[in-house]
């Protein structure tokens, strides 16, 4: 079956990789501002598609995960959103399911992007919940996402 017109299909914006210079992470902890760079959403996008690439050199616990928190920028002036941390859980973007493996490991979640204006920058933080350290070197890839008319 064909796709009809004006039926709601998404679109993607281009995919932006954010490692930089990403350190491990121990069980447990957060990662820090410096382990990504920080992502504009110049297309005003309300949603994203999210990949976590992780390479344990441990495997994982079962049934365990990595959790995403965003930081907004600039939401009020040149005023930034509190960093999380395990006291300050707000922003929670999704959970990256993990397998028990030592294999590069590609994730993809949707989130949500709460935008407080155009161009809305943020900093994006895991929450390593793997029972191991996350090896140096993970790294996220965003690519802003929207739903629209199919032509």
């Amino acid at each position: 079956m064909a796709i009809g017109t004006d039926a709601a299909v998404e679109f993607f914006g281009t995919q932006d990789t954010l490692g930089t210079s990403s350190a491990a992470v121990a069980d447990a902890a957060f990662s820090v501002a410096g382990d990504l760079s920080t992502w504009t959403n110049d297309d005003d996008s309300p949603m994203a598609s999210v990949i976590l690439l992780a390479n344990f050199s441990v495997a994982p616990d079962a049934n365990s995960s990595i959790n995403l928190y965003l930081r907004p920028l600039n939401i009020e002036s040149t005023n930034d959103g509190d960093v999380p941390d395990a006291n300050f859980l707000h922003m929670f973007a999704g959970s990256f399911p993990l397998n028990d493996v030592t294999t590069a490991q590609y994730i993809t979640i949707t989130v949500g992007l709460p935008n407080t204006k155009t161009s809305q920058e943020y900093e994006f933080y895991v929450q390593n919940d793997s029972g191991q350290s996350l090896p140096a070197g993970w790294d996220i890839y965003v690519t802003p996402k929207t739903i629209g008319p199919h032509a």
